[in-house]
């Protein structure tokens, strides 16, 4: 299957032809970000907004060398280099934030070491997290704690609670809504 052919007709505005290109090169895409940015989550996103800019700049992108598949890898890679360059800014601000007695605590705590910053990150989001849910009606807590930290189906929560999938379903949706209003505004 010959990617550039695939490529003139999403230029003639061919979403399919653009979501055939997108199947086929994602995977790949995919992982070569994560290898370049160490974390798989991120390199989704990276991966998903360059197949975006290249849709919104699919008229003007002529390959030099006649292969899309290079330009968008190469779009890929330079999505990434600047996610990398806005995290390296972004933790050097953080740490300028706390004197050097705070960050040696923290380093003595945590143990220092790349992903420190985000670690922390993510304790306060889980620790925010927990706070909403604590905060939860008694019904709808049980059943998102048996479905996010117990790992059960909404099935088995229904058999055990005696409700209908529907209402744990409703339940998780409810939770969910709760956690996102509550920490993203």
């Amino acid at each position: 299957m010959n990617l550039d052919n695939i490529w003139v007709k999403v230029q003639l505005d061919d979403t399919i032809a653009f979501g055939l290109l997108y199947h086929l090169l994602y995977p790949g895409m995919c992982q070569y970000a994560s290898q370049l940015v160490k974390d798989c989550h991120h390199a989704e996103e990276l991966v998903h907004d360059a197949f975006l800019k290249a849709w919104d700049k699919r008229r003007d992108i002529v390959s030099k060398d006649g292969s899309i598949k290079k330009y968008l890898f190469r779009l890929v890679h330079n999505q990434c280099l600047d996610w990398l360059r806005k995290s390296k800014t972004q933790k050097e601000s953080f740490m300028q934030l706390l004197p050097s007695e705070a960050w040696i605590h923290i380093s003595e705590q945590y143990g220092f070491d790349e992903f420190l910053i985000e670690r922390l990150e993510s304790e306060e989001i889980t620790r925010k997290i927990r706070s909403v849910v604590e905060q939860l009606p008694a019904q709808c807590r049980d059943i998102f704690n048996k479905s996010r930290f117990e790992n059960k189906s909404n099935e088995e929560i229904a058999a055990e609670l005696n409700l209908s999938v529907n209402t744990v379903k409703t339940q998780i949706y409810r939770a969910l809504q709760k956690i996102k209003e509550q920490i993203y505004g």
